[in-house]
């Protein structure tokens, strides 16, 4: 029997069964369509976090205390008696002449008021390298400079929702927010940044770093070193360097270079690029198996209800026998019928699969309030759409094989 003639015989019986066949596809389309929706989050993901990092400056490198081998916070690390980062580290690591810039950084948490209209902030004490190095540009205003730094001023720049927030349409510059009982003056407002790697710039707002170490938090510490370098091609070697500063700067004998003896991290945008890629894959790897499961769930119900289906028709297995037809061209009918059965629900998945990244890539957009790209690697389409047939093909060899082996006689008195 040629192929064509099984082929119109196959989908000639499954629109005879219309919805037994697609509550059998309803597993095969759901795998797919959630394998095609986790793949194409994970890739957007991905491309936002290297995109991002792009607009941020290849060159940036961030140092913050705790030891590689694990996160630890500031307050752990004073509790144990460690060495804290100090603006003197920065001082000494703006000594390497392939470094462009350097500053200094402090955050916490408050309340901002103006006029009884109260916000939970986050505020970040800078120097006036800090905007320059993260790219923050003003909109209206200034932003923090040295005077203000060396002098301790009472100042204060509102990123652009933030500002909005707290002033409304009304124009913030030279009015007075209070923070922690603290009377700040509003300087400056930025333009409009939006997401950058999962933290928003547009809600913070920033003072001069030493009003916010004696003013606000009562500290000498800070908690994060930015250094820019004056090249990509030197920026392992600006890595390095800063470690062995570093280590000079808190008394650490580290001839070895381990770095779980360091109590302080280096880091440069890149590696930070680079590991939160890797988490986003493997991520995206764990939840696409999770969703493939559903794939073999389908490919079962595939086989039991194509099993039944022989025992069904097992009147008309031994009338095709009786009149010539072979015993693989009643397995080649069942297996194409069982093939058939999972391309149409992959094919159906993967258009689902399609609308749905879509529309996430949308509402991501506008959650997180940047660029979330819509993709469809072809490595999903092509596997998940491949593992649908194979499962089609092995879950259908034991109902087709079933069916051929029916002895046609022992099939004609079947009732």
């Amino acid at each position: 029997m040629k192929y064509r003639d099984l082929i119109k015989l196959s989908f000639r019986t499954l629109r005879t069964n219309k919805m037994r066949s697609a509550l059998t596809m309803l597993g095969i389309i759901i795998g797919v369509g959630s394998v095609i929706l986790m793949m194409s989050l994970g890739n957007g993901a991905q491309n936002l976090i290297v995109g991002q990092v792009a607009s941020m400056g290849s060159n940036n490198i961030y140092i913050e205390p705790g030891s590689p081998a694990g996160s630890i916070s500031q307050q752990t690390i004073d509790q144990l008696g460690k060495v804290s980062l100090k603006a003197k580290d920065a001082l000494a690591i703006a000594k390497d002449p392939n470094v462009e810039k350097v500053s200094v950084m402090i955050y916490g948490n408050g309340i901002a008021s103006y006029l009884g209209e109260d916000k939970k902030i986050t505020f970040m004490g800078v120097d006036s390298a800090s905007m320059e190095i993260s790219d923050l540009s003003i909109m209206s205003g200034r932003g923090i400079n040295d005077d203000d730094v060396n002098g301790m001023t009472k100042v204060i720049v509102l990123g652009h929702k933030l500002a909005g927030d707290l002033f409304g349409e009304d124009d913030p510059i030279g009015k007075n927010v209070r923070v922690k009982k603290l009377n700040l003056k509003v300087v400056g407002v930025l333009e409009e940044k939006g997401g950058q790697i999962f933290q928003t710039f547009d809600d913070y707002a920033y003072i001069p770093v030493t009003t916010t170490q004696k003013l606000l938090m009562g500290v000498d510490y800070i908690n994060a070193i930015l250094v820019k370098a004056k090249s990509e091609e030197v920026i392992d070697q600006v890595v390095e360097n800063a470690r062995i500063v570093l280590r000079e700067q808190h008394n650490i004998y580290n001839p070895e270079g381990d770095l779980t003896k360091d109590d302080f991290k280096v880091m440069s945008q890149v590696d930070m690029a680079n590991m939160l890629t890797q988490i986003t894959g493997a991520l995206t790897a764990f939840l696409s198996s999770i969703a493939a499961i559903a794939l073999v769930v389908g490919g079962i119900g595939i086989m039991n209800i194509m099993l039944v289906s022989v025992t069904e028709r097992t009147r008309e297995i031994g009338l095709r026998k009786a009149v010539g037809a072979r015993n693989k061209d009643i397995m080649n009918q069942f297996l194409l019928e069982a093939i058939t059965l999972t391309l149409l629900g992959g094919i159906i998945g993967f258009l689902g699969g399609t609308l749905l990244s879509f529309g996430a890539s949308i509402a991501l957009t506008s959650a997180l309030k940047s660029t979330w790209g819509f993709t469809i690697p072809i490595g999903a389409v092509i596997l998940s759409l491949g593992v649908a047939t194979a499962i089609g093909l092995i879950f259908g060899i034991y109902p087709a094989r079933k069916a051929s082996k029916l002895n046609p006689i022992e099939a004609l008195r079947h009732e």
